[in-house]
């Protein structure tokens, strides 16, 4: 049976100021290591077929997917609806900083990532309606191709965690290192089905292969 092959790609290491702080949908550069790594991936990923790239809008998966277009003549189409969720008033903070303004509002997320909008974004559920819908539209379009979408960590748990039924909170533990892909292909009948689960194309970095902090 025929499928359309989707690829989705974490975007690289952002500037270091940013690590242990919560940047969600804020619009934040790559580190020059976070772009480096992609140049590796376009070579890396040479001989792989793509027939189209799509992008989330925010630099830090752009600066990625235009690299791994360019070698194939590509023109990458970014979608803000690809962007990582919306922390709302967490953004911009660090870990620490969330639990002093908001005592235990980081353990209620967690408890509850589907449902939960205590700080004013997207619950997990809301990243899901509107990145579905567009993944339909991709397939629809592209119905029997192989798709690259490059975009952000929290996007493709939640889609995976969709796909493997996997409740709001153990979804928390699903891993998507920088430039780690994940590959879902969604069958003629309707079936997606994970072929590949943030694999490492290259080794991933040395502090990113873990986090307790999603």
């Amino acid at each position: 049976m025929r499928a359309t092959r989707l690829h989705f790609c974490r975007h690289g290491e952002v500037d270091p100021s940013w690590r242990d702080r919560v940047y969600g949908g804020l619009d934040i550069p790559l580190s020059a290591e976070g772009r480096a790594r992609f140049e590796r991936l376009a070579l890396a990923l040479a001989d792989q077929p793509f027939d189209a790239v799509y992008s989330s809008d925010l630099e830090r998966a752009l600066v990625g997917a235009r690299l791994l277009a360019a070698p194939r003549g590509l023109e990458v189409r970014a979608d803000p609806r690809l962007r990582e969720i919306d922390r709302g008033r967490w953004a911009g903070k660090s870990f620490d900083r969330i639990e002093e303004e908001w005592p235990g509002a980081w353990e209620a997320y967690r408890r509850d990532p589907d449902g939960y909008r205590g700080h004013g974004g997207e619950s997990h559920r809301d990243l899901l309606d509107r990145v579905l819908p567009f993944l339909e539209e991709v397939l629809a379009e592209h119905e029997g191709g192989i798709v690259l979408l490059v975009c952000h960590g929290q996007v493709m748990r939640a889609v995976t965690a969709r796909v493997l039924g996997i409740p709001g909170p153990r979804s928390l533990s699903l891993m998507h290192s920088y430039g780690g892909l994940t590959t879902i292909d969604v069958f003629e009948d309707g079936e997606w089905v994970v072929q590949a689960l943030n694999a490492p194309v290259l080794r991933p970095e040395p502090w990113g292969g873990r986090t307790t902090k999603p």
